[in-house]
This record gives structure tokens, C-alpha cells and sequence, in this order.
């Protein structure tokens, strides 16, 4: 086997996966907390497969043999509970954290999502652990543009982060969030609610913010119950994970308009269709009325990928739009079938595109050309 590491899993030697569930799993952890050392963004879990991981953007298997479904299964219910292998045969899946306690003032943590699969023999299960850092990068360390550094902090309004899962939107919203913290005059009152929750800032102090934090569906059922409750909670910013339906882009929209800022996430693949995406979302009974308050809050649109570097590690690629006064009427005055043509005309003078962002990390020695000519195929 040709690893693409600079070290390999040595295995778990006498350990089991699981020793009780719920309360021991050796094997597991030390899996984990080697994928984690090494940067892993991915540890993936399959029925009838070795155990992968993806590390800077490379796959590779860390045993030759599959894990053995009676493993797979107590790995399931350790992670959830007994009922964990039960639910998912059930068609339920789940998503939750996960945390590997190195010693008392040190613990790792981990975002699962488990579902069930079909293949040629059996039912299986695939359950993907995706490592959180202790604290997210700062904005510096992710090399966040000055445009976004200039936009990404408005009084009232709605920010949006956008792109596929795993391109690192949550680690970005993260990073925008410290630094509203870590300004001693920034007066921020923050509520999150995230589906899980990444990032924990209950240890961080401020000189002048605040920061709530609730999961989604253990603290309240549902993304709509929380930005209702937050209407009443007098925050400044409220933080929404992701905007995946219809209802609670909805809730989003009238908390924006409210004079909160509203940051959030969706899944598209650049800003053009990430307006295209926010218009479809918006409920068909009052879509007139909800793209109407969305030309009229949308203050930032990032969309964001991760693509390797010329370290061998991964850099992020970002494509912007910041919308001002102006732009934010011509939207208002805009067909919203016509938003993302409207929206690739902007970013030229008013953001920056995707081209513009791979010039920018060639000419700073950060990709290859073979990166740069990859990419440049990919945004056509």
C-alpha cells in the first residue's frame, strides 16, 4: 500500500473497537485521536469496507481488511446508544458530536453522521466522524480577504456562507465569531444554534461580548423554534448553522429584517447559484414578500472550497459579493430568475470571482499551476 502519509495507523494491537459501549471503546479512540494529529478532515466507516481516512485531501485505508459487522455495530451503539443500529434500520439516521478524552483538561471532538446503506449482500452502515478543532483558525490563519474582513460585521442584515460539505463554511463562521469576541469594543450579544454544534465558546472570554449556544434538535427541536425564541432574546447576531429548507430560511429572513445580523450557511456551489438557491427556498405562499426582504437585507456572500496547496495541505478558495445600498436595489429591481446572471455581473467590481482568487493565491506562491489550471477547468 503506497501511503500518501507521513505516518501510518499502527493499529490497535490488543485493543478491541469497543470495550463496553457508552463507556469504553479503545480501539476507536486511539484511531481517532491518531486521524486527528495527522489533520484528518474525514474517518469514514463502511459495512464490508476498511476503515478510511481522509487526510489533506488524500484517501487511504488504515487496515487492509474490513471491520467486522459485529464491530460496526457496537461502534454505532457506543457512539449513540443501544438503540443507535436500531434507528438506522429504521431509516433514521443521525447527527451528533462525539469527544475522546485525552487527559482532564484535554478532550477531541468529533462531528458524526451515521446512515444506513444498501449493498449487493446486506443492509450495512456508514457512519463518518469529521474532527472539530479545539478553536477555530483566526481569520488571519485562514487568509481571509480584506473585502471580507471590511463586510463580514454589519450592523443588521444577513451574511451568507456558501459551498459543498466539507469546504470549511462552519470553520469560517467560527473564525468570523472569535474575532466579534475577541474586539473589546464590539458589544456583541451572539446566540448560535448549529446542528451540531463545532465550535464551543464557553471557555473563551470577552472584555465586552457574548455567546449562547444551542444544538439542534437536543436544546430545541428545530432551526425555526430556535430563531423564534431568539426574536425574544435581544441578541445582535444570531448565528442559524444551515439554511436547508424552506421554513427556516423563512425564520431567517424576517430575523434579518429585524434588525439583527443573521449568519448562515447553505449549500451551493458559487455565489450565483447561492442566490438562485436563497430565492428557490423562500416558501412559495410569500416568496413575493420574502426575495423582496432578502434584496433588502444581504449585506455579504461568500462561497468557499478547499483545494490543495502547494505545502501538500489544503488552502481555501473563496468567491465573494459584497452587497451595498446600490446593489441591494438593482436586486430589488430584479427578476429573481435573473439574479444569477445580475450576480456574476457584480462580483467584478463589487467582490471578487473565483478567477480572481486563483490569481491571487498563484502569484502568492500558495497553489501550482497544475492547481491553478485544475481549477480554472472547473469554473469553466
Amino acid at each position: 500500500m503506497n501511503a500518501p502519509l507521513s505516518t501510518v495507523w499502527q493499529g490497535r494491537g490488543a485493543d478491541p473497537w469497543v470495550r463496553d459501549p457508552r463507556k469504553s471503546a479503545p480501539g476507536l479512540d486511539h484511531l481517532l485521536t491518531w486521524a486527528y494529529r495527522q489533520g484528518a478532515s474525514r474517518i469514514a466507516f463502511l459495512s464490508g469496507h476498511p476503515v478510511w481516512v481522509r487526510i489533506h485531501g488524500l484517501n487511504q485505508p488504515v487496515e487492509p481488511d474490513p471491520i467486522p459487522e459485529s464491530d460496526l455495530a457496537l461502534i454505532t451503539n457506543h457512539i449513540y446508544g443501544a438503540d443507535g443500529t436500531a434507528r438506522l434500520k429504521k431509516g433514521q439516521d443521525f447527527d451528533l458530536t462525539y469527544e475522546v478524552l485525552l487527559d482532564r483538561g484535554t478532550r477531541l471532538r468529533f462531528r458524526i453522521n451515521a446512515t444506513a446503506t444498501r449493498t449487493s449482500r446486506r443492509d450495512g452502515v456508514n457512519i463518518i466522524l469529521r474532527p472539530i478543532p479545539d478553536k477555530p483558525p483566526t481569520l488571519e490563519q485562514q487568509r481571509v480577504e480584506q473585502g471580507i474582513l471590511e463586510s463580514f460585521r454589519p450592523h443588521e442584515g444577513m451574511v451568507i456562507v456558501s459551498g459543498a460539505t466539507g469546504s470549511g463554511k462552519s470553520t469560517l463562521i467560527a473564525g468570523m465569531t472569535m474575532a466579534k469576541l475577541n474586539d473589546p469594543n464590539g458589544h456583541y450579544n451572539i446566540i448560535e444554534g448549529a446542528a451540531p454544534i463545532e465550535f464551543m465558546f464557553d471557555r473563551m472570554r470577552s472584555d465586552s461580548s457574548t455567546i449562547v449556544q444551542s444544538e439542534i434538535p437536543i436544546d430545541l427541536p428545530t432551526f425555526e423554534a430556535f430563531i423564534r425564541g431568539c426574536m425574544r432574546r435581544e441578541p445582535t447576531d444570531i448565528i442559524v448553522g444551515e439554511c436547508r429548507d424552506s421554513v427556516t430560511m423563512a425564520a431567517a429572513i424576517q430575523a434579518a429584517i429585524s434588525g439583527h445580523t443573521l449568519t448562515t450557511t447553505i449549500h451551493a456551489n458559487d455565489v450565483a447559484l447561492t442566490m438562485q438557491r436563497i430565492a428557490s427556498l423562500c416558501p412559495p405562499d410569500e416568496r413575493d414578500n420574502l426575495i423582496s426582504a432578502v434584496a433588502q437585507s444581504l449585506r455579504l456572500v461568500i462561497n468557499q472550497k478547499l483545494i490543495r496547496s502547494s505545502d501538500g495541505k489544503r488552502i481555501a478558495l473563496r468567491e465573494f459579493l459584497v452587497f451595498n445600498r446600490a446593489l441591494r436595489t438593482t436586486f430589488l429591481e430584479t427578476d429573481p430568475k435573473l439574479w444569477p446572471a445580475l450576480t456574476r455581473q457584480a462580483i467584478a467590481t463589487e467582490g471578487q470571482s473565483y478567477e480572481q482568487a486563483i490569481n491571487r493565491l498563484l502569484e502568492a506562491g500558495l497553489i501550482s499551476e497544475e492547481t491553478a489550471a485544475h481549477e480554472r477547468k472547473e469554473i469553466g
